[in-house]
């Protein structure tokens, strides 16, 4: 992922992935753990619904802070981290077996790359 993002020069969208992984993911977890009282299970892994919330909006924040940094106060800022947000809470949630430590920064990467590519063309 890093690689290709950085052979088309758009690194930013690899360090999207890499920051909605390491901290949505990190914070999902702690946040499930600790205060999670509100469980689901999706194929044999328990989740729990405080810990998905933790996940979109860390995703959320990050997304928007890292648009807001490189292109400014715009509405692609704003509305673009909705999507990825939603997205890698998803695939958080429906990974087995640790598979979201490919799933989630892929997928919150390339959602960005596209709808911020059809957003500016």
């Amino acid at each position: 992922m890093i690689a290709w993002f950085w052979s088309i020069d758009r690194p930013q969208y690899a360090a999207l992935g890499l920051l909605v992984m390491t901290w949505g993911d990190g914070l999902a977890a702690i946040v499930g753990q600790r205060i999670g009282k509100h469980r689901y299970r999706l194929w044999d892994e328990q989740k729990s619904w405080e810990g998905s919330i933790a996940m979109a909006l860390v995703s959320y924040t990050i997304s928007s802070l890292l648009f807001l940094a490189l292109q400014g106060n715009t509405p692609a800022t704003w509305l673009i981290p909705i999507p990825v947000a939603i997205a890698a809470t998803f695939l958080e949630a429906c990974s087995k077996y640790g598979v979201d430590n490919l799933t989630v920064p892929i997928g919150s990467a390339a959602i960005a790359f596209l709808l911020d590519r059809l957003w500016l063309g």
